[in-house]
């Protein structure tokens, strides 16, 4: 890859992740009412936190409706990594037994935040370069993308 095309990919990436951190952060909450109050149907990386401690990022054609599949096991594997992990729920594609779901909704209730962007074109690659960049502190799975990134050319691009 030519230096100058690096050098502009990379100041896309960045330019998102500074968006998508100075974001407003809101509580998640698991109903519909929260969900048509706070979110629309726009596509989107969000970034999903612990309190204050970063554990996710993802992306979506349509926030509103990956709000309403997060919050349900059977719909998203955010819900099951933090069952498996958290509550030693057992992996499978449906429900887990009702004491780790109750946990589960506990949990959702009491501890998740959100921070999103609208992102209508290079959300994968925006995801992807998130997660790698993250790594070490979220539960994602790993993405089948692998990308090699030039994390000091980044440092200084990201100081500008």
């Amino acid at each position: 890859m030519h230096l100058y095309k690096e050098r502009e990919l990379y100041k896309v990436l960045i330019k998102a992740e500074k968006q998508l951190f100075t974001s407003p952060r809101i509580k998640l909450e698991r109903t519909l009412l929260w969900r048509k109050e706070n979110l629309t149907h726009i596509p989107a990386i969000y970034a999903i936190f612990e309190n204050k401690n970063l554990i996710y990022i993802g992306e979506t054609g349509d926030l509103l409706k990956r709000m309403s599949d997060i919050t349900r096991t059977v719909n998203h594997s955010f819900r099951k990594q933090i069952g498996h992990r958290f509550f030693n729920g057992i992996k499978s594609s449906k429900k887990f037994e009702e004491e780790i779901e109750i946990k589960l909704d506990k949990y959702f209730d009491d501890t998740l935040y959100i921070q999103f962007i609208e992102v209508n074109f290079g959300r994968s690659e925006i995801e992807t370069y998130l997660i790698d960049k993250f790594k070490a502190q979220l539960i994602n799975s790993p993405k089948k993308r692998k990308q090699k990134y030039n994390y000091e050319l980044i440092n200084l691009l990201f100081n500008d």
